[in-house]
């Protein structure tokens, strides 16, 4: 009887376990779909998930964003006729962040045109926020999707 339900209970973890499937353990759906959502053009990405999170409990309780935000993005044109993205991090701890960022440029039918774009180093000061700056090579009018990740 006792080895019956020691197997029974060893089953419905196995069972739990694959049902759970890739999902990592102690994630929230909502975190899960923050990590799978497709990025878009014209957008920020923070490659870094902890960068930017949404944490589901916690201290400061749910739905806060306790480290880096957008504060804006976008895309201009140079007087030579490039592109010219721009990103404005902020910083909501009272840490000093070194962080790293690259612009990734895509034609209008989505593909992409830069053949291999460069992170560069940005730091964010504690509650504070800087700009990132970076300019395409070509005139024509592009799309674009900017990367955040931590100083390697």
């Amino acid at each position: 009887m006792m080895r019956t339900r020691l197997m029974n209970a060893v089953w419905a973890m196995g069972l739990l376990s694959l049902m759970g499937g890739c999902q990592s353990p102690g994630m929230s759906k909502k975190e899960l779909s923050q990590r799978l959502e497709e990025p878009g053009f014209n957008t920020v990405v923070f490659a870094d998930y902890d960068l930017n999170r949404n944490f589901s409990e916690g201290l400061f309780g749910p739905d806060k964003v306790l480290r880096l935000s957008s504060a804006g993005h976008g895309i201009g044109h140079t007087d030579t006729g490039t592109s010219e993205v721009w990103l404005e991090l902020r910083n909501h701890t009272d840490h000093n962040y070194v962080v790293e960022a690259r612009t990734r440029f895509f034609s209008q039918q989505g593909i992409p045109v830069d053949a291999k774009p460069v992170w560069q180093r940005l730091p964010v000061p504690a509650n504070s926020s800087a700009v990132y700056r970076e300019k395409s090579v070509g005139t024509e009018r592009l799309q674009y999707r900017i990367e955040v990740r931590q100083a390697r």
